[in-house]
């Protein structure tokens, strides 16, 4: 299993950045990756997602591909079902009785670049964006209800609480001797074994974490106090401006 989805303390460019800042950068990207259809403008986008996570943020190639491999799996699966059953008219060459086009590999490769490049931005988000920064910042500058805001910081701090319970259950089967059998039965007793002690206790943290809110009042009063803000600083808002205008200056040139 894997920690990369959770918030990694480090000194970075990214990380000194406002999480406002940074949702304005992930839908930049998020337009940008759905404007073109062809792969060698997906595949420039996904490299300058990747430089920015190794030199802005500061993150290892293996951290990045910890965090993505399952996507990566999912995204070889699919690029093969498109290839095989996206039509095209220039044939590249032949497999057997199948015909591979040129224009399939190239759609294909495109919409598979695209998913990891949403999935790699996100990943950056996460790891770089304090969750208490997030619910702050989405509360006081983007003035959405703090009973809302915090549901996304329950998500981001509960997933990474779950996989390190995973672990442990996962350990204390083994030290006593429950290892991982082959066979579709064994391994179907394994899962079986292994989700119930993890769902029950996400049940039991889940009705722990409501009974603490509804002691403390929460989301009792329509607005509330906080300790600290979260302000805008000069790197974030060049930053922002860059993509932004990167963004509508090649949205406008693929408009025209």
């Amino acid at each position: 299993m894997s920690l990369a989805f959770q918030f990694h303390e480090k000194k970075s460019f990214m990380h000194s950045l406002d999480p406002v800042t940074k949702l304005i950068w992930m839908v930049c990207i998020s337009i940008l990756v759905f404007i073109y259809e062809t792969a060698i403008p997906q595949l420039i986008l996904f490299v300058a997602i990747i430089s920015v996570a190794l030199v802005l943020a500061k993150l290892s190639l293996k951290f990045v591909f910890r965090g993505i491999w399952i996507m990566l799996l999912f995204s070889i699966g699919f690029f093969i079902l498109q290839v095989l059953l996206v039509p095209g008219q220039t044939v590249l060459f032949e497999l057997g009785p199948v015909n591979i086009y040129s224009e399939s590999v190239d759609f294909a490769l495109a919409i598979t670049v695209r998913i990891l490049t949403i999935f790699t931005t996100s990943l950056i988000f996460v790891a770089t964006s304090d969750p208490r920064d997030i619910v702050i910042s989405l509360t006081q500058k983007l003035k959405v209800p703090y009973r809302y805001a915090y549901s996304i910081f329950v998500a981001l701090r509960f997933v990474p609480t779950l996989e390190q319970e995973a672990r442990v259950i996962e350990a204390a089967q083994t030290i006593r001797g429950v290892g991982k059998q082959k066979g579709l039965k064994n391994k179907a007793e394994n899962l079986k074994r292994f989700t119930l002690p993890l769902l029950m206790g996400a049940i039991r943290r889940v009705r722990t974490t409501a009974n603490t809110m509804e002691a403390k009042g929460y989301g009792a009063y329509q607005d509330r106090t906080y300790i600290r803000t979260i302000n805008y600083n000069a790197k974030g808002i060049a930053f922002g401006f860059v993509w932004c205008a990167l963004t509508c200056y090649l949205l406008f040139l693929k408009l025209i």
